[in-house]
């Protein structure tokens, strides 16, 4: 059985980044991307909500999706984990392969999310870019 819609689905949905517990399903809204571990989507949802606060703070934005533009949360998801796989893989990559190892290693790296480096992590998220659609 598929388990609930994974927090990095944006990511995945546009091909950018992909990981070995994403399945792409068809919902009411449209595409989406569901986690085929529990376990995981659980690491991966404690990971987001600290990425979000590091974002949104960096950002200067409430939690409100209603006032938060797109690319604010682009920035949260594509740039934080970016950052975290910098972090932990000491990389300089564009996408991820598999956001489900960079997951595990910033949770065996940094049991308590509180203590991830949050200068490097908001660097990663303002530096990245969204594609522009070309014309």
């Amino acid at each position: 059985m598929i388990g609930d819609a994974c927090v990095f689905a944006l990511p995945q949905i546009s091909n950018d980044f992909a990981c070995e517990y994403g399945e792409l399903v068809t919902r009411r809204a449209g595409p989406d991307i569901a986690c085929k571990s529990a376990a995981m989507q659980q690491q991966c949802a404690c990971v987001y909500e600290r990425l979000k606060q590091i974002g949104l703070t960096e950002f200067e934005f409430e939690d409100d999706l209603t006032q938060v533009p797109h690319g604010v949360w682009a920035k949260i998801q594509y740039g934080g984990l970016l950052g975290l796989d910098a972090l932990c893989n000491n990389s300089d990559k564009r996408t991820l392969d598999n956001i489900a190892d960079t997951i595990q290693l910033v949770m065996q790296q940094y049991s308590e999310l509180g203590m991830l480096p949050v200068e490097q992590i908001t660097t990663s998220m303002k530096a990245y870019r969204t594609r522009r659609n070309k014309k």
